[in-house]
């Protein structure tokens, strides 16, 4: 996937950061979000001792998009479905997504399909074809 162990390890702990960001940023952090967190970190290869070391202070870590747009994506995703855990997206949550949506390449009107896409299905699963349709209408 990346260059090396070290900046892929880093990475990895960026993107942790960002996601216990979005967590706190509506000031309501929730048990299903540290749940979710858990489950991505240990589905990228972090143990929990990494996420409590990256949680005392997750604004140090600076997230490197990595240079696949696939990788970029699922960083979008994580955090698109992170916000919609807790079955409440708020304002504060919204923004930090589309912030990291411009980090991560993407523009703000893809970044606010996916939104509404998620804000549309606010529980039970979400059709992939609704996520697809907006991807290919982005598409080059």
């Amino acid at each position: 996937m990346l260059e090396n162990y070290s900046n892929e390890y880093e990475r990895k702990k960026a993107i942790i950061a960002l996601l216990i960001q979005m967590s706190r940023s509506d000031q309501q952090e929730e048990n299903i979000e540290r749940l979710m967190i858990g489950s991505i970190a240990n589905k990228i290869g972090l143990d929990s001792e990494t996420i409590v070391e990256v949680a005392k202070h997750p604004e140090r870590y600076r997230l490197q998009p990595p240079p696949a747009e696939q990788d970029r994506m699922t960083i979008l995703y994580y955090l698109l479905f992170l916000m919609r855990s807790d079955g409440d997206i708020r304002e504060e949550e919204e923004k930090l997504c589309y912030r990291a949506g411009l980090r991560l390449g993407f523009n703000e009107q893809l970044t606010g399909d996916m939104i509404r896409v998620i804000k549309a299905h606010p529980s039970g699963p979400i059709p992939p074809e609704a996520m697809l349709e907006v991807i290919r209408k982005y598409l080059n």
